[in-house]
């Protein structure tokens, strides 16, 4: 009966590691932010190491959105900003609120050259196949 103020448990994001390179080459001191929509934004940022290494942690949160009548997406984006100009590391749109395995999986990898073009990347849907996953990155993956 009071179902529309039960909340849920929603996945925003896996854990994010990844390294950022130029010209194949550690880049130190880089600002990576991580902006995650779903109904509000939640924005965090970090600066890569010596290494050109970076991380966010899981992001999750509690909303009665899920039981509502309209379809909520989650929207990541990942930038890293050089010379005052961003490059796109990561972009997906998703409807699911649980974690999906090929985007964990991608997410705990990011290899970024900032160097390399944007592109599409459509990748297998582990728990909907018939859905593969697309982002937009200038990130590569060994397969």
């Amino acid at each position: 009966m009071f179902s529309w103020f039960k909340k849920y448990d929603v996945h925003l994001s896996p854990a994010v590691r990844g390294t950022v390179l130029l010209d194949g080459k550690p880049l130190a001191n880089a600002v990576v932010s991580r902006e995650l929509h779903y109904d509000k934004e939640y924005v965090d940022r970090t600066s890569t190491d010596s290494d050109g290494n970076f991380s966010f942690p899981e992001k999750n949160i509690r909303s009665r959105k899920p039981g509502g009548l309209a379809e909520m997406r989650t929207r990541q984006v990942i930038v890293v900003q050089h010379q005052q100009k961003n490059y796109l590391l990561w972009y997906l749109t998703t409807s699911s609120i649980a974690p999906q395995q090929a985007i964990v999986q991608r997410l705990s990898s990011l290899n970024c050259d900032l160097t390399n073009d944007e592109q599409e990347h459509v990748f297998s849907n582990i728990e909907k196949p018939d859905f593969p996953h697309s982002t937009f990155s200038i990130c590569r993956w060994a397969d």
